[in-house]
């Protein structure tokens, strides 16, 4: 399947979300910005500053976005810089939800009402990796630490079956799934593996399958529910997917983020996405 270029220039690009009033967004992590991409271009939507990473949206409307202070280093920065955390886009005004953190990389909320999010603490070679974390937070509250030690923890989202919690661990190149009770996390296993690529930002769709965003293997993998990888979308030479979201009027299109072409793609599928929380 062949995809569709969606948008150009708009840096190393990260976070697609498919808004409920119908807009596609999305983060750049080398802008340290937030765009809207519309039929009639793409626009600025606020200024995060740092190095605005993934990005999911709230029942309020507000956007959630882990921002990891821009110490990856992605083909530049922003000018402007900002504290690693979790900050809140509402309009142009950015606020932060929590503080004193690494360098978060993607969030979700879940069942529960709380956003999750990971925290790789930097990037480094993998020999130098710090054990990654996973955490939640209440909006009201402070983060609680529920995971430590994968090797770069990366993206994050919750499947049909919910309340498992699916955990991106780059350096590992597999997608570990985590068991969840009563808000803490149990004992991880091993979903699928990814081969060739590193896995990053991924989500569902409504029959279950995951996609994941494999980097530099130049596509997406799609894997089934028992983790075998069943379909490859290509995103062309030279590519780098880092995200993926679905979207579109009828919800059956997959937008990936490729970073090192600074654009942004869409493959039109004929299935729906699986809706986020707390919007399920």
């Amino acid at each position: 399947m062949e995809a569709r270029v969606v948008a150009t220039d708009v840096g190393f690009s990260e976070g697609p979300v498919w808004t409920q009033d119908g807009r596609l967004l999305i983060t750049s992590i080398s802008h340290g910005a937030v765009y809207e991409i519309g039929a009639d271009g793409t626009r600025v939507l606020a200024q995060t500053g740092g190095g605005p990473n993934g990005m999911t949206e709230g029942r309020d409307g507000a956007l959630y976005v882990a921002q990891n202070g821009g110490i990856f280093g992605t083909r530049g920065t922003s000018a402007t810089a900002a504290e690693p955390g979790i900050q809140v886009v509402e309009g142009t005004a950015v606020r932060y939800l929590a503080r004193g953190l690494g360098a978060p990389n993607d969030c979700c909320f879940g069942p529960d009402g709380r956003l999750y999010f990971t925290d790789p603490r930097g990037w480094a070679r993998p020999e130098e990796i710090q054990p990654g974390r996973v955490y939640a937070v209440a909006l009201d509250g402070a983060p609680e630490l529920l995971a430590e030690g994968p090797s770069f923890t990366n993206g994050i989202a919750f499947g049909t079956d919910a309340p498992a919690l699916y955990v991106s661990e780059t350096f590992g190149r597999r997608v570990l799934v985590y068991p969840v009770h009563d808000g803490r996390l149990g004992e991880p296993r091993e979903f699928c593996r990814i081969d060739p690529g590193m896995p990053d930002g991924m989500c569902f769709d409504e029959e279950g399958r995951l996609y994941v965003a494999s980097t530099v293997a130049e596509q997406v993998q799609v894997f089934d529910r028992d983790g075998v990888c069943v379909e490859r979308l290509s995103c062309g030479d030279n590519s780098m997917a880092t995200n993926c979201c679905f979207g579109g009027p009828d919800g059956r299109t997959l937008f990936v983020t490729d970073a090192r072409n600074e654009r942004v793609l869409g493959f039109d599928l004929g299935v729906r996405g699986l809706p986020l929380f707390p919007f399920r």
